[in-house]
């Protein structure tokens, strides 16, 4: 970082649950701030008498980037809209659809649960997003390497060079082809399912991968780009069925779906699974329209029958295994 270039700032947003917690935060703040972060803290800069929700306002919008203590009690309090954690969260928000980056709002899980459910500390609104996990337990240094890595936008792994053009026996229909399908995608309106609208979304392949590379391994980017019209890949969807004391509001579950065609960045295929949850739910069928990215695709259904696809991060069920034998 030059000298004129100033540092990063960056706001902590976190829920006041006890004062252990609070010393936890002020010593990860520490710890950035000697890493040439610019931490603006509401236990460093505000005294008695002056207004909790000016400095809210004001440092979401200023800062570079928003970081979200995510704890079960945050969670529960962003739900709620309760206390200043729903007054930040309602700030955030309409941050966000004024036009700041989702991007620059990084989810720090301190407890709980990464997974929808009763045990979750990620508020809905940040689903989805590249979590960092600083639970007890974890690698903290290569935790906080992440984090920083991410601030001053440094990444651990950078793209080489773009090799030249392949040569195709075919050239011109390739061309073609791309042609057809660059005009195809914006010509149609499509998009991503959303909770909110849709009544479930997808859950992202690569971030899974990346929370635990050791156990969730996926395909890799040439195959999850490379998919062609037939093959069968299996996504990861998050379902709203009704809360009851058996169930949580959110159905998790990995499902087949036949790949149709391709448009733009966008995959469109076809469930090909019928739901676990459908007697609670009427978001959701077989034969379903699925439009998903090559970044939702944890394993792929090959040709000659074999699943690309080693290792998991959960126990496998019974519904799933019948999943794989409906869609052979």
């Amino acid at each position: 970082m030059s000298k004129t270039t100033p540092p990063p700032r960056v706001f902590i947003s976190y829920s006041w649950e006890s004062d252990a917690h609070k010393d936890w935060v002020r010593r990860f703040a520490e710890r950035l701030t000697q890493n040439g972060v610019n931490v603006r803290l509401d236990q460093w800069h505000i005294g008695p008498g002056q207004s909790l929700t000016q400095f809210m306002e004001a440092e979401v919008y200023a800062s570079d980037f928003v970081l979200i203590v995510c704890t079960k009690a945050y969670c529960r309090k962003a739900l709620a809209r309760e206390g200043g954690v729903g007054y930040e969260q309602q700030i955030i928000t309409g941050n966000i659809v004024g036009g700041k980056p989702r991007e620059q709002f990084i989810p720090l899980v301190r407890d709980g649960e990464f997974a929808p459910g009763s045990e979750c500390s990620i508020p809905g609104q940040f689903m989805g997003i590249y979590a960092i996990d600083l639970r007890d337990g974890v690698d903290m240094d290569k935790a906080t390497e992440t984090l920083l890595r991410a601030v001053f936008r440094q990444p651990e792994y950078k793209q080489p060079p773009i090799g030249a053009k392949p040569t195709f026996l075919d050239t011109g229909a390739v061309e073609a082809a791309e042609t057809e399908t660059s005009e195809q995608a914006e010509l149609e309106p499509l998009r991503l399912p959303v909770m909110e609208i849709d009544g479930w979304h997808l859950r992202s392949g690569v971030a899974s991968h990346h929370r635990w590379p050791e156990t969730f391994e996926i395909p890799d980017e040439k195959e999850r780009r490379g998919l062609q019209k037939g093959d069968i890949v299996k996504l990861q969807f998050d379902i709203a069925i009704p809360p009851s004391e058996q169930l949580d509001e959110v159905s998790s579950e990995r499902m087949w779906v036949i790949v149709e065609r391709r448009a733009g960045p966008y995959f469109i295929g076809s469930l090909d699974n019928v739901p676990a949850c459908s007697d609670e739910q009427d978001h959701l069928h077989a034969g379903d329209q699925i439009v998903f990215l090559p970044e939702h695709v944890i394993s792929i259904y090959t040709d000659e029958g074999q699943e690309v696809k080693i290792g998991d991060d959960s126990e496998a069920t019974e519904r799933e295994a019948k999943n794989l034998g409906d869609a052979a």
